[in-house]
């Protein structure tokens, strides 16, 4: 059991990694118009969980759940809106990252737990300690700070703080397994990025160069495996213990983009940070005592 927890543990790990090494990939792929790499990125994800979900002969269950779902006609409406703010998610992420913002698309992932709390508290009536109000209040502080001394409005690390949180919130009302989740979500998207790539774009996928277009066909596997690795780790590992190392991915995103991608931090980003990172210690601090209660029962 404990080694089975362990290996839980070192997957979510694997997968926060890799979550956070995407800000480089989506680098690669900067040359590109983001709506376009966002609609393959689309096309071959659903591409790479077909395949999986034939080597792994789960057809018939991915059938039968999206069957299932379509005929819970308010839990179907609540996915259709959950998949649309993940689509805006994605896309404001490899724009972000397309512009040389991929600073604020790390700090956004530092926000976003904390706004889900909120959501949580407002929606689900989901009870706050303590230490999760000051937590919160010290993540305001921080945006305003960022708003104050940046002289402009954080329009992308906003969109991307609230979007996913939103799309979480509007996922505990339907229930789908995570592998067919990935399927629908998708599915919901492809006739918009269709229209798109067929009327729109600039380019047909075959004019680009094979490495672009390597690039572009792997963005389905990268963007799968991680979600995979999330999902098996959460049947090893508990849900708090994988919440703490969530920090992981806005961490290694944020490195990538000051060292490698060359971004700096602004003096607003830098102050803002301090009081998301004052507010993340703080929720962490508040959730220990929970976490051994949990082990100790």
């Amino acid at each position: 059991m404990k080694n089975q927890r362990n290996f839980g543990i070192l997957l979510g790990v694997f997968c926060y990694v890799l979550w956070g090494a995407l800000v480089y990939y989506w680098h690669l792929l900067s040359h590109v118009n983001a709506i376009e790499v966002f609609s393959y990125r689309i096309i071959f994800t659903i591409l790479s969980m077909m395949v999986y979900f034939m080597l792994t002969k789960k057809t018939k269950k991915l059938g039968h759940e999206i069957k299932t779902l379509y005929h819970q006609k308010k839990s179907f409406i609540f996915a259709l809106i959950a998949s649309l703010f993940l689509g805006v998610n994605w896309v404001v992420f490899i724009y972000a990252v397309s512009v040389r913002q991929a600073t604020q698309a790390s700090i956004a992932g530092y926000i976003m737990p904390l706004v889900s709390i909120f959501l949580a508290l407002v929606f689900l009536k989901e009870s706050l300690d303590r230490y999760m109000i000051i937590s919160m209040g010290l993540a305001f502080i921080g945006v305003i700070v960022m708003v104050v001394n940046s002289g402009h409005f954080p329009l992308l690390t906003l969109v991307m703080s609230v979007c996913f949180p939103i799309y979480g919130l509007f996922k505990k009302f339907y229930r789908l397994s995570s592998d067919t989740a990935m399927v629908f979500e998708s599915l919901v998207l492809l006739p918009f990025i269709l229209i798109f790539i067929l009327f729109f774009a600039k380019h047909a996928f075959w004019n680009y160069d094979l490495k672009t277009i390597f690039y572009l066909v792997m963005s389905g596997p990268v963007t799968a495996i991680p979600l995979l690795l999330f999902a098996e780790s959460l049947k090893r590992a508990p849900l708090s213990l994988i919440g703490f190392i969530q920090y992981l991915n806005p961490t290694i995103s944020l490195a990538i983009s000051v060292t490698l991608l060359g971004e700096s931090l602004s003096r607003a980003d830098f102050y803002s940070l301090i009081f998301i990172a004052l507010g993340i210690i703080i929720f962490i601090m508040g959730q220990i005592p929970l976490l051994r209660k949990k082990q100790m029962s």
